[in-house]
């Protein structure tokens, strides 16, 4: 006697979990950027100047999935210099995506420099996200 496995269903429903994931993750990592942009707005504290707009308008983000990039997230864009998202996008395309998670990236070269220095570039998101990721 032959027996049939019929495992359509649990296609489905893992393909749905990866959905669910995937759109937590985003929102998520979405609310850290808002939080970045609150936490300058509201410190009090000195912050960096800011000449170009560009280390602020250059922040993103990629959601991946199993090694795969399913959702990608740039900042400001519009920015009227678009240095900044076109290196937000570089760099993102750069970066090893393994494994499941999120993937925070600001394109400017200098943005290093300037966090090396004391300064709240992305730390503020990253913190977030940590937190509201953590089981």
């Amino acid at each position: 006697m032959k027996i049939k496995k019929d495992i359509a269903d649990l296609k489905a429903f893992m393909d749905n979990i990866e959905d669910e994931v995937v759109d937590f993750m985003d929102e998520k990592a979405h609310e850290a950027l808002i939080e970045q942009k609150a936490a300058r707005l509201l410190s009090g504290k000195r912050d960096y100047l800011n000449h170009t707009w560009n280390l602020r308008s250059s922040l993103g983000y990629a959601v991946t999935y199993n090694g795969k990039e399913k959702r990608r997230f740039i900042g400001d864009q519009n920015h009227t210099d678009p240095t900044a998202g076109v290196e937000a996008n570089k760099a993102l395309n750069e970066v090893n995506k393994a494994g499941t998670g999120v993937i925070f990236v600001d394109g400017m070269d200098y943005a290093s420099f300037v966090s090396s220095k004391g300064y709240d570039v992305i730390d503020t998101a990253e913190a977030y996200l940590k937190r509201e990721l953590v089981v």
